[in-house]
């Protein structure tokens, strides 16, 4: 992609350029740190904060995904200061009609055009790509109409094309968890476990789990509750899930994961908190939680999610807050969370189209 010049689009202001990253240039990635730092900051209140090297594996394509990132800069007296950024996931196994967009613009900088400017750009790579949907995501207040045509979300999904397919809540859990909350929801979970057995590692899958924990995978992708979003689930086979944590340890990103045991020796959930092991880093996320179907009603959810959380301890004492999504349609794990100390603080939108 060439360097684009958005000047003549009247949402955005004179000066600002929108250029494809370099890879190569040390500049260029911790420009996007800082700028994904001060997002995280303000949303969060704490950050991932990945090191440079640790950015420039996120940004390399993989055998399932072609990715790119640009930077939008604008004239600060004869120099270049970057004031955001956009990355762009081409899926090459499932949903391939599709282009996943994200354009972050510093908060210091916002109104004035930069989300326009990017999410042009990341429009036209996926237009040049034959993608012929757009999926993307934003954040609104917790409260008021989550359709308000006001919202800058709203109003940048609209003049691109898109339409809201899902809202979920945005929590956050400060850390650390008091142990003693964390042995009250065991004692409340394990009278109903009836055999079932949680399971624990961090970061590689045991090579014996790995065709049980695909098909959880999968099951996950299927069972999300994401309303009227289109999305194809992929087939997570053992090489798949390898080449993902292989990845994952590129990027410096730490796995802490509880599984579910059923008394057949089959698979019957899972949960999984990510983050950074980055020495700067206070933000993690709680990622994936699913029971699947035929063993829901046994508390499993309580279960999955208190083990991780007791692993925090020992595996991420620096992280001061994590983070996580539920859509309003899953009031199950709505409770757990909230149970465990989530507190919500904002919504975030699907938008595809």
């Amino acid at each position: 992609m060439s360097r684009l010049t958005p000047a003549a689009d009247p949402a955005v202001a004179d000066g600002l350029t929108i250029r494809p990253i370099d890879l190569g240039s040390d500049a260029d990635l911790d420009a996007i740190n800082r700028i994904n730092a001060a997002d995280e900051e303000l949303a969060f209140g704490a950050s991932t904060a990945p090191t440079v090297e640790q950015t420039r594996a996120d940004a390399a394509n993989t055998t399932y995904w072609r990715q790119h990132r640009l930077l939008a800069e604008r004239d600060a007296d004869g120099h270049p200061e970057a004031v955001g950024t956009g990355w762009i996931g081409l899926p090459l196994a499932e949903n391939t009609d599709q282009a996943m967009v994200a354009p972050v613009v510093h908060p210091d900088h916002r109104g004035q055009g930069v989300g326009t400017a990017l999410l042009t750009g990341l429009a036209q790579i996926a237009r040049d790509a034959g993608r012929t949907m757009l999926s993307a995501w934003g954040a609104v207040p917790l409260d008021g109409d989550v359709d308000d045509p006001d919202l800058p979300a709203n109003r940048l999904a609209v003049r691109f094309g898109m339409s809201r397919k899902n809202v979920a809540v945005t929590r956050v859990l400060d850390l650390p968890v008091d142990p003693n909350l964390l042995d009250r929801l065991w004692a409340r979970a394990e009278p109903h476990l009836d055999g079932y057995r949680i399971l624990s590692w961090t970061d590689r899958t045991p090579a014996e789990h790995l065709e049980a924990y695909g098909v959880l995978l999968r099951q996950l992708e299927l069972d999300e509750p994401d309303e009227d979003v289109v999305h194809e689930a992929p087939e997570y086979t053992p090489e798949r899930i390898r080449i993902a944590e292989d990845r994952k340890a590129r990027k410096g990103l730490r796995s802490l994961v509880a599984v579910a045991l059923a008394p057949d020796g089959s698979f019957a959930g899972n949960s999984v908190v990510e983050f950074h092991g980055g020495a700067a880093t206070t933000l993690g996320f709680q990622e994936n939680t699913l029971v699947m179907p035929d063993h829901r009603g046994h508390r499993l959810g309580y279960a999955l999610k208190v083990t991780t959380h007791r692993m925090l301890a020992s595996h991420a004492p620096r992280l001061r807050r994590l983070a996580t999504w539920n859509s309003h349609v899953n009031p199950w794990m709505i409770q757990i969370n909230e149970d465990l100390g989530y507190r919500a603080i904002g919504r975030e939108v699907t938008y595809q189209g």
